[in-house]
């Protein structure tokens, strides 16, 4: 674990809407190309290091219903990093050092001498039960290691890439290729659209959802079009209903595995619904009433503080 109360004073002082929004980290792009100060530094005895394997973060067993975030220091970080595959300078914190490490090449990461009852879960499934600063850390973690892992060959040529720029950057090693490949994050819309009569909200039912919830509608933005035409066109692939007054809210980082997501409210022009794509299996429209009443049941609304759908849907009930 780690003392991280200074950061936290800060970050109390800063708008909180949902998970992944912000992290007092200073990421410190001019340290990527000092191949000397990167190296001394993960020696350090301020240095912290987030291992990442198979997409998940280590997390502590406790007597508590929600393991605890790990992040290593000491003869341990050292260990981690001597049998990494790569290594990511994530940036300062405070007197810290922090970095990535990529230990997908261990076939057993717990022969590493990892702190006992440790074990590798997915962040998405435990993010809105720990601490919203820990919660960044990991994401940009896992972010930057899952797009390393992706980008181990070079797309032109075929050939090899190697990690450069504190694995901000992959060459190809090929001498007549070259290419450089950077980290690129997939821009998604989501939406809240109100009725005509804004007395009302537009929810789908994904298939891949659990249980009874319904949320916002969302999609990927295709190329050559603008984030307002995408807003538009998702909720008429998923709806049939056709919008105006599209209106930007706020963004959120949403690393499982590599967006962000684009928040909008928009009001609907027509109201009867149709799911023509069949990636909603329900879309309805709530009253606030009923929104109200789902709030109330894990099975409904997504989880409180994780996602930006939720805090669309409830700054929609809280204009009235």
């Amino acid at each position: 674990m780690i003392d991280y109360a200074n950061d936290l004073c800060i970050l109390n002082k800063m708008s909180f809407r949902f998970y992944h929004e912000n992290i007092i980290l200073d990421r410190a792009p001019h340290f990527r190309k000092d191949k000397m100060w990167l190296t001394s530094n993960l020696k350090n005895t301020n240095t912290r290091v987030i291992p990442v394997w198979q997409d998940k973060n280590l997390f502590q067993e406790n007597n508590k219903e929600t393991p605890s975030p790990i992040i290593l220091s000491g003869a341990t970080a050292q260990n981690i990093c001597n049998e990494a595959r790569d290594i990511v300078f994530l940036g300062l914190v405070q007197n810290n050092i922090y970095f990535a490490a990529d230990i997908n090449n261990c076939e057993d990461p717990y022969s590493m001498g990892l702190p006992k009852r440790s074990v590798f879960a997915d962040l998405r499934l435990l993010a809105t039960s720990i601490d919203y600063l820990e919660a960044g850390y990991l994401a940009y973690a896992r972010a930057l290691v899952y797009w390393g892992q992706n980008n181990q060959f070079c797309g032109q040529c075929g050939s090899k890439t190697k990690s450069i720029n504190g694995g901000h950057e992959r060459k190809c090693i090929s001498e007549t290729c070259s290419k450089s490949i950077f980290p690129r994050t997939d821009p998604a819309v989501i939406m809240l659209v109100t009725h005509p009569t804004d007395d009302k909200c537009l929810l789908g039912h994904n298939k891949k959802f659990q249980g009874l919830r319904f949320s916002t509608i969302a999609g990927f933005v295709e190329p050559g079009e603008t984030l307002e035409q995408a807003v538009s066109r998702e909720v008429f692939e998923e709806t049939n209903i056709r919008v105006e007054n599209v209106k930007y809210q706020a963004s959120q980082p949403w690393p499982f595995p590599a967006s962000i997501m684009l928040g909008f409210t928009a009001q609907a022009t027509s109201t009867e619904i149709i799911c023509h794509d069949g990636e909603l299996e329900e879309a309805r429209w709530f009253s606030r009433q009923e929104v109200l009443e789902m709030s109330n049941s894990d099975n409904m609304l997504p989880p409180p503080k994780l996602s930006i759908s939720r805090w669309l849907i409830d700054t929609w009930l809280e204009k009235f």
